[in-house]
């Protein structure tokens, strides 16, 4: 399995990077931040893109040529201007253009159907962030490509724990260390039965008492 990484230099995007390595992957990674990729070693090849230049992130995209990209990407630009949106639909659109089906986009818990389970901190703290995250969903949304929107909730450092689970269900919230999460992830990339699925991620220790009713999404054991 080829993959390219966006958003690689992040606090997720390393531990996708050096997970997918670690079970034989090749591993392309794509960021702004030449250094930080530079110190991503071994693990990967790297390409400097800027995802304000459309152009620039489709010709990383041929020239990989990758089986599946993952977008965890974020933050914004001096004018104001979120990555969250803009990044995630260049990097979609050049998936559509170049030929690769697959993309597994992470979002975030409180995006699009979930917002009326989120707290009212969470919405007035980063309200704005969610709003361009839920564009960017329903941008891949209307693509025609093998999509996987996952929607982590509330990140955590830290060593993993092996309790990362994915929930079919927006009504889910809780926790999820980075680590997991990446874990959870790269099992999506190959799991065919997460095409054009939206689902929650966290830490299945820190679910609420309610909902009761919620059940786990059993990713294939193969993946």
């Amino acid at each position: 399995m080829k993959i390219l990484v966006f958003g690689a230099t992040g606090r997720t995007g390393r531990h996708l990077v050096s997970q997918a390595a670690a079970i034989g992957w090749s591993v392309h990674a794509a960021g702004r931040n030449g250094e930080r990729l530079q110190d991503l070693g071994d693990a990967a090849a790297i390409s400097i893109v800027d995802l304000a230049d459309a152009d620039q992130v489709a010709d990383v995209v041929t020239r990989v040529a990758p089986d599946a990209i993952i977008a965890t990407v974020g933050g914004a630009l001096p004018d104001g201007q979120l990555v969250d949106e803009f990044g995630n639909n260049a990097i979609s659109d050049a998936a559509v253009i170049c030929g690769v089906r697959r993309l597994v986009q992470i979002s975030s818990l409180a995006c699009g159907d979930s917002r009326p389970f989120a707290s009212e901190r969470i919405i007035a703290a980063i309200g704005p962030v969610l709003e361009a995250k839920t564009r960017a969903e329903d941008h891949l949304r209307r693509l025609d490509l093998d999509w996987t929107i996952i929607r982590p909730g509330g990140l955590t450092d830290g060593e993993a724990t092996g309790a990362g689970a994915l929930y079919d269900d927006p009504r889910v919230h809780g926790w999820i260390a980075r680590i997991d999460l990446a874990a959870l992830v790269l099992r999506s990339v190959a799991a065919a039965a997460t095409h054009r699925l939206t689902l929650s991620a966290v830490n299945r220790t820190t679910l609420p008492a309610e909902p009761s009713d919620l059940r786990e999404f059993a990713l294939p054991p193969s993946a």
